[in-house]
């Protein structure tokens, strides 16, 4: 029995660490706003429905929702591992748009996911080759995106492969953390303008009128100050 009462308190710390979050404003009201991102998962899904890719986005939205419920209860460490999977993922749908013998060997369990391959300078969802095949006005943006996506992946590695600097910085007990939960919702909102940028790239010219419309104010959201984006929606709607 002191074997279930020690999980039973760990149980309790974790829900003490999401009401020490909701009483905290600035920490609800961030995490409030990664949780909306949920809302933006459903509708670049709705845009993409009919492709085969798009259970990979299902996968990718399922682990932003652990990775929020780790974030919410104290787990940090799985925190950032979930939130660094979910981006993979995301940017793996887009990778197996254009190549989908890849996405069957994934979907089979013959090939894994390779952030090497998806950051890939020639050939990566980023690369010149890549937007300019499915849009050429995104291809010389491209660059700076895969920067802020290589480095945030990084920052999340350290987490998930242990290194000395994230055990110094998480508590040792299952505490609420500001410092760790502030750097999480940082981290999902540079992942956020990273996948957008790309998506918008690899999708936009190939999804019709109304999945426009639906995912047009996420697009202005994220990417309003993006001069493709600007000449996008600065035009009368045509049917694409």
């Amino acid at each position: 029995m002191k074997i279930l009462e020690h999980y039973r308190a760990l149980i309790k710390n974790s829900a003490d660490v999401f009401e020490t979050l909701c009483s905290d404003k600035d920490a609800c009201g961030a995490f409030v706003a990664s949780h909306n991102y949920i809302l933006e998962f459903d509708a670049l899904r709705t845009a993409i429905a009919e492709r085969p890719e798009v259970v990979v986005l299902d996968s990718a939205a399922k682990e932003y929702q652990f990775a929020l419920f780790a974030l919410a209860t104290g787990q940090y460490r799985h925190a950032f591992g979930g939130l660094r999977l979910s981006f993979e993922l995301r940017l793996a749908t887009l990778q197996f748009s254009a190549h989908e013998i890849d996405y069957r060997q994934w979907a089979s369990d013959s090939k894994d996911i390779n952030w090497n391959s998806l950051k890939d300078a020639q050939n990566g969802v980023f690369s010149i080759n890549f937007i300019r095949a499915f849009n050429p006005a995104f291809a010389e943006h491209g660059k700076q995106y895969s920067a802020i996506a290589e480095a945030v992946y990084r920052e999340c590695s350290e987490f998930v492969h242990g290194n000395a600097g994230t055990h110094a910085m998480l508590p040792s007990e299952i505490n609420f953390q500001n410092e760790a939960s502030a750097s999480w919702h940082q981290k999902a909102s540079i992942m956020r303008l990273a996948f957008t940028f790309a998506y918008a790239a690899r999708y936009i010219n190939y999804i019709d009128k109304k999945s426009t419309d639906l995912i047009e104010p996420i697009l202005i959201d994220v990417l309003g100050n993006l001069q493709p984006i600007q000449a996008l929606f600065s035009q009368p709607a045509k049917v694409k």
